[in-house]
């Protein structure tokens, strides 16, 4: 563990934020794992026995949509999302950070629509079940409620930060591969 500046240990809050992460990590993993399994057995029963598991398809997919969100909002944390920064990159410091409290204003706008019409979805999902698992059909859009909800708490807590006069991150997509 290495120490915080002043002798102060890192704030247990950003050590529970980085757990939570790993565990997503981790989810991710299990997500993969469990499309390869079901996925792979099901070929192999298929061909081999004549035969299949019916779950197979509807898990592996649900499995997959998690996997992709989960993925989303991890990737927003590290900020490797796709960003072209080609403009701001010009723009001096106060003038790049107001362009990034704007853009971050306009991403959090955008994740309160997406909340709400994905809680809608999956209200309306609640009645409708999945054919063979018989799972009601809003797991698959807990998913985008999920990613959502965590993609805003992210941008809340960067609005903060650059409010508080934190240094801006530097994007990946800032980082020329062929430099």
């Amino acid at each position: 563990m290495q120490n915080a500046p002043n002798g102060v240990a890192p704030r247990s809050g950003a050590r529970a934020l980085d757990l939570i992460f790993r565990a997503q990590s981790w989810l991710m993993v299990a997500c993969l794992v469990v499309m390869v399994v079901l996925l792979f057995g099901n070929v192999a029963l298929r061909y081999l026995f004549n035969s299949g598991i019916n779950v197979s398809d509807e898990l592996s997919r649900l499995a997959f949509v998690w996997l992709i969100f989960i993925g989303s909002v991890l990737a927003m944390r590290t900020g490797t999302h796709m960003g072209v920064t080609m403009l701001v990159e010009r723009f001096g410091p106060g003038a790049r950070r107001v362009s990034h409290l704007f853009c971050q204003v306009l991403i959090l706008a955008v994740l309160c629509m997406w909340i709400k019409g994905s809680w809608q979805q999956a209200v309306i999902n609640m009645g409708t079940t999945l054919p063979v698992t018989g799972l009601p059909a809003a797991v698959f859009d807990a998913a985008c409620v999920y990613a959502a909800v965590a993609m805003a708490l992210l941008v809340v807590a960067d609005i903060v930060l650059t409010l508080s006069g934190a240094e801006l991150r530097q994007d990946a997509a800032a980082i020329d591969p062929l430099s």
